[in-house]
């Protein structure tokens, strides 16, 4: 058997005005495109021959630009033509990826590949909790796998699982039904999965994997800033038995009736955020600066914590890391321990993005770590009084010990960490776990009534929405006829 493998990923905020660029994504081809997926791996164990696609990954931001989708989508195409007797396709990809004037980039990649291997070959996907996935694009795929875990440590499990579900679909006589529920309801980072009710759903998932019939059975919480008619939650079953949309059904109807239990620990407005920091006694509290979170795509340029933590004149605190090139690249002229005035925001009043004017010295210069570790840009160390801050000129994603490393910081340095996240990511939590969710304003803001949706569906903000209406537009949109959808909804 011979099998195609490739990953295009970039999760999309469609509400931040930067965009991922060619020189963005990281590329890696041949060899090394195989070695950083682990369903490759899985596949080549399993004694498949497999042949590269293309991977090529970059840091959540705002849209894709049509041309860097033009000019990945050209590549995946072009290795597609060199291999069009293979067998299956295996592709790990984000899910959220809105490309300008197209819309879903994976359907936009899936089509293209169909348009050159057709319509038989088999397809299995491996793709993020955050995905968010059109209706069009299960018609073309015959196994969607998600990650279980958020924050996501499961990666390679999932790919595993998406390769297993591949060898299975190339050897199986027939193509099994797809089936999926899309769910009403934006819940953001209140979904961490090791709390309730995401560990119901999980349980039921797992309950699902040992069944003979179930190809792969997945629930996706979807990427919350994204402007899409199909934003929102989105369980996906594909199975050999004619069950597909009764089980995509029984997981979407147990999220539906749990969902009021999703909630932020530890959140608190900006201001009871910065007030509950300076008071805080432990080693190290982090405090996420939600609504400029960058591992959303957001931009993170926001000053409005820094604003206010030099305001209070607080003691021993960190904001890491602001996006800010021209600052960044002036001072990175200058030598350690020189003191300089700069403004960050220059101008600017809004409410994440406020001018801020300081008196600093220059502590130290570092490296940037981009979202697979690869350095990405330079950044600079500034203290102005108890308040120190990491300017950078690419954007940045504090997310693991390294990215503090490479830029000279020592966490345990400093009382409290302002990072640009929302839940803390597994790495950040080995350091501590004492954590703040700031309900900050901005791109990635979890007030999802100050989000300036103009394609969401009407549903998502319609309090009398209930399960029977779900399951009534469900049926349409699987083609479910009225005798086969008497069994599941009753």
């Amino acid at each position: 058997m011979k099998v195609l493998a490739g990953s295009f990923q970039c999760e999309s905020n469609t509400f931040a005005s930067s965009c991922a660029n060619i020189a963005d994504f990281e590329v890696r081809r041949g060899q090394d495109c195989l070695d950083a997926m682990e369903g490759a791996r899985f596949l080549r164990q399993a004694g498949v021959k497999v042949e590269p696609l293309l991977y090529a990954s970059a840091l959540p931001s705002g849209m894709v630009t049509k041309e860097a989708f033009d000019f990945f989508q050209k590549l995946f195409q072009a290795e597609a033509e060199k291999n069009r007797d293979v067998d299956g396709i295996y592709l790990y990809l984000h899910g959220s990826m809105f490309v300008e004037g197209v819309g879903s980039g994976e359907l936009g990649l899936i089509k293209g590949i169909r348009k050159v291997v057709g319509e038989s070959v088999p397809i299995s996907l491996a793709l993020d909790f955050h995905a968010n996935l059109p209706t069009e694009l299960l018609r073309l795929v015959q196994a969607v796998h998600g990650f279980r875990t958020a924050p996501h440590i499961d990666q390679g499990d999932t790919e595993r699982r998406a390769g297993a579900a591949l060898l299975r679909l190339m050897q199986a006589p027939e193509a099994p039904r797809m089936a999926s529920v899309w769910i009403p309801f934006l819940c953001a980072d209140a979904a961490v999965t090791s709390q309730p009710p995401l560990i119901a759903v999980n349980d039921l998932l797992g309950r699902m994997d040992g069944l003979e019939q179930i190809v792969s059975a997945a629930f996706f919480n979807g990427q919350v800033w994204y402007d899409a008619d199909y934003v929102g939650c989105r369980t996906v079953v594909s199975s050999f038995g004619g069950d597909a949309f009764e089980k995509a059904s029984e997981i979407a109807k147990l999220l539906w009736e749990m969902k009021d239990g999703l909630t932020i620990e530890h959140a608190m407005s900006p201001e009871q955020a910065v007030k509950t920091a300076i008071a805080y006694r432990g080693k190290l509290l982090f405090v996420t600066d939600s609504g400029d979170n960058t591992t959303a795509g957001a931009e993170g340029k926001g000053t409005l914590l820094l604003k206010r933590f030099v305001m209070e004149n607080a003691e021993n605190v960190l904001i890491c890391g602001i996006y800010d090139p021209q600052n960044t690249n002036r001072l990175l002229r200058y030598e350690t321990a020189s003191i300089h005035d700069i403004v960050l925001c220059p101008g600017l009043q809004e409410r994440q993005e406020q001018e801020v004017a300081l008196r600093a010295k220059l502590l130290a210069k570092g490296r940037v770590c981009g979202w697979s570790g690869e350095e990405a840009g330079d950044g600079v160390l500034l203290r102005c009084g108890g308040v120190s801050l990491a300017l950078t000129n690419a954007r940045a994603a504090f997310t693991t010990r390294d990215h503090f490393t490479k830029m000279g910081i020592r966490p345990e340095d400093y009382k409290v960490i302002v990072l640009k996240m929302g839940y803390l990511f597994p790495q950040i939590q080995q350091i501590s776990s004492d954590t703040i969710f700031a309900l900050t304003p901005g791109q990635s803001s979890n007030d999802f009534s100050s989000i300036p949706f103009q394609h969401a569906r009407s549903e998502l903000f319609q309090k009398s929405i209930n399960w029977e209406d779900i399951l009534e537009r469900a049926k349409a949109e699987n083609g479910i006829s009225g005798s086969e959808f008497t069994k599941y909804h009753h």
